[in-house]
């Protein structure tokens, strides 16, 4: 008797098939729904529906990058002069990523991308923590108590941050906050949860929409950059998230078995 299919289940199917290959098809499906299904129902339901994966005639993918493409252009980019730890910072701040120090490294090692600090690798700079007459170089630009310097921005102004992202300044003498936070905490009244972050479900940095702003846990964005779950559609991205939270279930179960 041939398997019955409910209408979610085949949408679920059509929605996550593009670029995916029919073992981990199966593995989405039955973790989502609680089935058992083989490789073999799954390629039958495809072909069935008229559903195309659009992938290359091999059996499973390749394991993914632990960096995605932009990732890696982003440490290529800002390596140079910073240390292991500076760069893991700007890494995870920049996509709301976990990565540790070790991990960044290896990848250097690998790619041999160098920061040029010649045997300072991993080390903090000098001043790092310091300020006023203590900060090692950075006085020849101080302004005496109560003097503006001339580039002086006042509270509520937008500037582009190096990364391309807008910020707000929110106090002086110099704090800013990205606009991206500050329009999903007045759209929802509360403040971003800690471990979260807020990303553009269209990948365009200047759509400040509500309907755009996504808050994501840094585990449920860590797969989603490793897996490429960000789209540049909001409802597809929002489609990313559920598919993070898949993933995880899968992780986790797998993990279970091994112990």
């Amino acid at each position: 008797m041939p398997h019955r299919y409910t209408p979610e289940q085949i949408d679920f199917i059509r929605e996550i098939a593009p670029g995916r290959y029919n073992a981990e098809i199966t593995e989405l499906f039955n973790t989502k729904f609680g089935k058992s299904l083989t490789e073999g129902q799954v390629k039958n339901l495809k072909a069935n529906r008229k559903i195309k994966s659009g992938v290359a005639l091999k059996r499973r993918t390749p394991p993914p990058k632990l960096f995605t493409d932009e990732q890696e252009s982003f440490m290529r980019e800002h390596a140079t002069r910073r240390h292991m730890q500076e760069l893991t910072d700007i890494l995870n701040e920049r996509f709301g990523t976990s990565f540790q120090p070790d991990q960044i490294k290896a990848w250097k090692n690998r790619n041999k991308v160098s920061s040029g600090l010649k045997g300072s690798e991993g080390m903090p700079p000098p001043n790092k923590g310091t300020k006023g007459v203590h900060n090692v170089g950075g006085n020849k630009a101080s302004f005496k108590k109560g003097q503006r310097p001339r580039n002086y921005m006042p509270v509520g102004s937008e500037r582009v941050n190096t990364d391309g992202y807008v910020d707000i300044k929110i106090a002086d003498p110099n704090k800013w906050r990205g606009k991206h936070l500050i329009v999903w905490e007045e759209h929802h009244g509360r403040a971003v949860p800690k471990g979260h972050v807020v990303i553009f479900g269209d990948r365009n940095p200047r759509n400040f929409d509500p309907t755009n702003l996504i808050l994501v846990s840094r585990a449920q964005l860590a797969t989603m950059n490793k897996r490429h779950l960000i789209q540049n559609d909001a409802e597809l991205t929002k489609s990313g998230v559920i598919l993070a939270d898949i993933y995880h279930k899968i992780y986790q179960r797998k993990k279970g078995k091994k112990q």
